[in-house]
């Protein structure tokens, strides 16, 4: 007969060791080098033994004493396998043994054994050994929901690590949807591709798939304005849209003192509801999206400040394209340097306050940054009041003469704009000033790419330098191409005027070069 006392205290006594593992947050190995020596003294056994999955849902096996071997080990394990999942009570030297399979929301997590004496009760050992595997089963599914959480999400961040953005969302929602019953799926979050404003993107997805119509037959522009909606929280004509009724939906908000909505995910599920596991994995889902879409458009903040956005779109579809093509090398390159004139005297004598100086440099740098953009340069960097543009990379899709070419008619779309400066009624006060700029334009060998602590995309050569020199011998309106440039360009493209020569500081021979006859726009 089993002794239901004895049966309770064990209950108690296995229950109270797992509070306590929970309390100290203990792992498994540690509850159980606690709990079986416990447990065998308190059912009158001579050998406890364990095997199961651990923290890291390994199988690992433990027992009592630590010194012991468990009788008939090769049947025990077969009879408790996976496979045969069977009770085991058999007679061994010395007593008996009983064995189970332990089993955790239906699946097989491992075995338990129990030796008792001769004379004990094959009954109550077997009823001993149920109850400790019934309370441990509890814990152990803990354990488990806790690693599989664990571990799809690790198989998540994996797969948004993928340099394009759309391949890792797609990559990450199938492992989602290969444990949690997705229906659908829709995502919206907002992304800095597209220039100064940020793009609402809406990705749909059917289960684990891309859905086939992805705009829910509506236009790009519509769908982007139920987006936005939809995420303001002024509308859920996006979801109705798509058919999406009773949703879980998690918020991507970035920052803590300075909160901002970057997107929101939406799930719906095969059976209708989603399991608290579910909710838990897809929680941590987005969680991981918000962070992947921060440090995408983080990556396009800094890729921005160079290059055009067709540019860093492309660079952004292309995998480690950080060494396919923003790694230094030795190129071929068109070189424009671009000052105001008289920049000191408009200052000090026409703009004179420091808001009104402020205002026409930053209007004048940001037309002239959006040319240089326009013709496929890169904007280097600023150093005052020049503006340094390099032409051929990221991708030197075009060649060294095309390059210089698009220099040309960028240094010629710059001038044109500085000239009708003084006609907007913003800059009134520089009517009359003669306001108006100095161009230098070179072709030659560059070492350039990403350089320094900052990753600032430049480059060097003494080709740079003398470019430089070149804008500093240039007038107002003129712009001067360096003579071994102007030579590789197709004959009559251009019209040039008469060679020029001049000796410059730290230059051995004099800079040949020749003035671009187009005249400037009068101010």
């Amino acid at each position: 007969m089993t002794d239901m006392n004895a049966l309770f205290a064990l209950r108690t006594l296995v229950d109270e060791a797992i509070e306590v593992a929970l309390v100290r947050h203990e792992s498994l190995a540690e509850l159980l080098s606690t709990l079986l020596p416990k447990v065998c003294a308190h059912v009158g056994g001579e050998v406890l033994f364990i095997e199961t999955y651990g923290d890291d849902l390994a199988l690992t096996e433990r027992i009592h004493p630590a010194e012991a071997w468990l009788p008939e080990r090769d049947e025990v394990i077969a009879a408790t396998s996976e496979a045969r999942r069977e009770l085991v009570s058999m007679p061994v030297h010395g007593g008996h043994l009983v064995a189970q399979p332990l089993d955790v929301a239906g699946a097989w997590f491992g075995r338990m054994a129990l030796v008792v004496p001769e004379g004990a009760s094959i009954e109550q050992a077997r009823a001993s050994l149920s109850l400790v595997a019934e309370v441990l089963d509890n814990h152990l599914f803990s354990i488990r929901a806790a690693r599989e959480k664990q571990l799809v999400m690790m198989r998540v961040g994996d797969a948004l690590r993928h340099r394009v953005l759309g391949e890792g969302l797609a990559g990450a929602v199938d492992i989602l949807g290969s444990v949690v019953p997705l229906d659908r799926m829709v995502l919206v979050y907002t992304t800095e591709e597209g220039g100064d404003r940020a793009r609402l993107q809406v990705r749909v997805f059917e289960g684990r798939e891309p859905a086939k119509d992805p705009t829910g037959g509506v236009s790009p522009e519509e769908l982007r304005s139920l987006g936005r909606a939809f995420l303001a929280g002024e509308s859920n004509g996006l979801l109705e849209r798509f058919g999406i009724h009773a949703a879980h939906e998690e918020v991507l908000i970035n920052g803590i003192t300075n909160s901002v909505l970057v997107g929101k995910v939406v799930a719906t599920a095969k059976g209708g509801a989603f399991n608290t596991f579910d909710r838990d994995l897809i929680a941590s889902f987005a969680g991981f999206i918000r962070q992947r879409v921060v440090d995408f458009n983080k990556e396009w903040r800094a890729l921005a400040s160079s290059f055009r956005p067709d540019d860093v779109a492309r660079l952004l579809q292309s995998d480690d394209y950080t060494h396919a093509y923003l790694s230094p090398r030795e190129a071929e390159v068109a070189i424009v340097y671009m000052d105001i004139s008289g920049f000191t005297r408009i200052s000090e004598q026409i703009l004179r306050t420091p808001a009104h100086v402020a205002a026409f440099v930053e209007k004048w740098s940001e037309r002239a940054v959006d040319l240089v953009w326009k013709h496929g340069g890169v904007f280097d960097k600023m150093v005052g009041d020049c503006i340094i543009a390099l032409f051929g990379p990221p991708f030197y899709d075009t060649s060294p003469e095309e390059r210089l070419s698009a220099a040309i008619r960028c240094a010629k779309d710059i001038r044109a704009m500085t000239d009708r400066i003084p006609e907007e009624d913003e800059f009134a006060l520089l009517r009359g000033s003669g306001v108006g700029v100095a161009t230098g334009v070179n072709l030659a060998p560059l070492f350039v790419g990403q350089f320094g602590p900052n990753a600032n995309f430049t480059g060097f050569s003494s080709g740079m330098n003398n470019t430089a020199r070149l804008q500093g011998c240039a007038t107002r309106g003129q712009i001067l191409v360096m003579e071994d440039a102007a030579k590789r360009l197709a004959p009559g493209r251009y019209t040039f005027g008469p060679v020029g020569s001049m000796q410059v500081k730290n230059v051995k021979d004099p800079l040949r070069f020749l003035p671009l006859e187009e005249p400037s726009e009068p101010t």
